[in-house]
């Protein structure tokens, strides 16, 4: 496999596994962030439809438009680990170092520390934008 198909096919990847950690609203992964992260967050569409009774309703607001919920983070999460949840920027640092390193270990991976950052930078770019 060329060089640049890999470190396309890597920055695509990275993106992709990024916003799963940082946005997306999968139900497992959102119940790990809303646990480890916490802070506002935009209401899922199941939470959108729930009735008006529910406990939770009462931690709401509206922000920019979009209707939020408060979750509080657990007592003993680090401070660093909610920012690192919820900033792309970090995020993706970390995603495409783990996916540099199991490619370098599966294909032939030239100059991993450079193919890295070019990773990192062009997944970082895609995740940090808001139609991402």
């Amino acid at each position: 496999m060329s060089a640049w198909l890999l470190v396309l096919l890597l920055s695509m990847a990275s993106y992709r596994m990024t916003r799963l950690v940082v946005k997306d609203d999968f139900p497992p992964v959102l119940w790990v962030r809303d646990r480890l992260a916490g802070g506002w967050r935009p209401l899922t569409s199941k939470e959108q439809e729930a009735p008006p009774f529910i406990p939770w309703r009462n931690q709401t607001q509206e922000i920019n438009g979009v209707m939020n919920r408060y979750v509080a983070r657990k007592s003993w999460s680090p401070h660093w680990l909610a920012d690192l949840l919820t900033c792309p920027w970090c995020a993706s640092g970390w995603v495409s170092g783990i996916l540099v390193l199991l490619a370098m270990f599966t294909v032939d991976l030239p100059a991993p520390f450079f193919v890295w950052l070019a990773v990192w930078g062009t997944s970082s770019l895609l995740a940090s934008r808001d139609w991402a």
